[in-house]
């Protein structure tokens, strides 16, 4: 059955807002399909959930399994939220397009605090096997943005997505969790301010912050095609790959692919990255090797 892209957007969503004016972008541009909201669901995704997500939930939900995920509540109470919006993959019935399946769902808004779009809430439908559908709205989220020169995407996590963020170049913030400030706080006393903001402060202690930044993504990915040009450095007249075992060599190698990086490139690469692209060109290192090139490109380019 053909995939549709549909969004709920909260019917109080400020019209002015830029995760509308993100939102108007994808509907205009990306051939996405607005939900209506209040005919069928009294703006109100509960009952959108109910419908067409829920079938007989038990442990197994849309965004948990086996003790992993996200929980109903989380999900349905920020896609409730008026200053988020909320993105859909669906399986549709080309026999009958009011039938339909949801394949992943990505809650998001645009933080003026952090100078980003925040996802709030992101996963594949985990009663299924996995098709890549969640995979699939990251990189058009991502490629929306990109068309309206949004650099910045960020989120906090759960353990167990780390991995899978990382994946998708995403790198951890060293501060922690951003504190956005972009949403209505209640009033409270100097007093009780002081007494929150321990509270605050322990509760996201430990709470990862993973930020991607769109524009040196994409020139990582163009730099690491224009990398295959050093292939012919690491290759024998037969074609075989050519293990180097000289130190001077290696340096070289690595030298010509840290040269080759935009200032852009150099300020989020890791030093995995550089082992990995040495080995993409047929350079194997062994494990002793490796923590001299760790040293090396520490001590001489500030790569870690």
């Amino acid at each position: 059955m053909p995939e549709q892209l549909a969004i709920w957007i909260p019917s109080d969503l400020n019209s002015a807002s830029k995760t509308r004016l993100i939102a108007d972008h994808m509907i205009a541009h990306g051939n996405v399909t607005q939900i209506d909201v209040n005919t069928d669901y009294h703006n109100n995704f509960t009952e959108y959930y109910d419908r067409h997500i829920r079938q007989g939930e038990t442990t197994t939900t849309f965004c948990y399994k086996d003790g992993i995920g996200i929980n109903v509540g989380y999900l349905i109470d920020n896609a409730n939220k008026k200053t988020y919006a909320t993105l859909l993959s669906l399986d549709i019935d080309p026999a009958d397009p009011t039938r339909f399946e949801v394949l992943a769902m990505l809650v998001f808004k645009w933080s003026p605090t952090a100078n980003a779009v925040k996802i709030q809430a992101f996963c594949g439908n985990q009663k299924r096997p996995s098709k890549g559908a969640g995979t699939k709205l990251l990189n058009f989220l991502k490629k929306t943005l990109i068309e309206m020169n949004i650099n910045d995407i960020y989120l906090n996590p759960v353990p167990s997505a780390i991995g899978y963020y990382s994946n998708n170049r995403f790198r951890k913030e060293p501060e922690g969790k951003v504190h956005d400030s972009s949403s209505p706080k209640p009033k409270s006393s100097s007093k009780s301010n002081s007494k929150s903001k321990s509270k605050s402060k322990n509760k996201y202690k430990g709470i990862s912050t993973m930020r991607i930044n769109l524009r040196a993504a994409n020139n990582w990915k163009k730099a690491k095609t224009k990398l295959s040009s050093y292939r012919a450095l690491t290759r024998k007249s037969h074609g075989k790959s050519h293990i180097p075992t000289s130190k001077k060599i290696l340096w070289a190698n690595i030298d010509k692919i840290v040269a080759s990086l935009s200032s852009d490139h150099r300020e989020m690469v890791e030093y995995r990255d550089i082992i990995d692209l040495l080995d993409r060109e047929g350079v194997k290192i062994t494990d002793e090797e490796e923590t001299l090139v760790a040293k090396h490109l520490r001590d001489k380019y500030q790569i870690y």
